[in-house]
């Protein structure tokens, strides 16, 4: 007997039916782009975000948005399965969501910023990522309540923005019981 890996079918038979899944709870998980410029990043965060069960998405300054073809592309179509808005300010935005008790954490090399699992991470969390030439604002990094960074051991000097989103993600949700996981088959063998 060798291992296969599942088909779409098989894949597909383990979810919701796709009129059930805004009855799936979200994870108090949210993401900020601070003008992501590459179509490729926006639409691949967008996918994670749909993985994850994040809250919400906001697309922030000088950016793409859907609908675009190349995001369109890179996530697979997880846009239409994800809660996002477009806003012009990210420092508002960012504000926004700190004065409604949201932690915000930049995902940034910064002079200030620690290893990303250095940090005891609060929910709900809000990730802020940068554009990929000159990373997250100053003024958002002076709103955050912790700037954290994956470790390069190599010659580069960072990794690809949405490469890092998922490392972090993923790094969060460990803090979030199962639950979605599990609200996810039990929706799908009633439905």
């Amino acid at each position: 007997m060798s291992i296969k890996p599942l088909s779409k079918e098989n894949l597909r038979a383990t979810k919701i039916q796709r009129k059930d899944f805004d009855k799936i709870p979200r994870n108090p998980i949210y993401l900020v782009l601070d003008s992501l410029k590459c179509a490729h990043n926006i639409g691949t965060i967008l996918r994670l975000a749909d993985a994850v069960l994040a809250t919400k998405v906001y697309i922030c300054g000088n950016t793409i948005v859907p609908p675009n073809q190349k995001i369109k592309s890179a996530s697979r179509g997880a846009e239409k399965w994800v809660p996002w808005e477009y806003r012009e300010n990210v420092i508002e935005v960012v504000r926004d969501l700190k004065d409604s008790g949201i932690n915000i954490v930049s995902l940034e090399v910064a002079s200030s910023s620690v290893p990303y699992t250095e940090v005891s991470y609060q929910l709900p969390v809000c990730i802020v990522m940068g554009r990929e030439y000159d990373g997250v604002s100053p003024e958002v990094l002076d709103l955050s309540d912790h700037i954290v960074h994956l470790p390069i051991f190599g010659m580069a000097n960072s990794l690809n923005v949405s490469t890092a989103a998922s490392v972090l993600m993923y790094e969060i949700l460990k803090l979030i019981e199962p639950a979605s996981a599990d609200q996810n088959s039990k929706l799908a063998a009633a439905g």
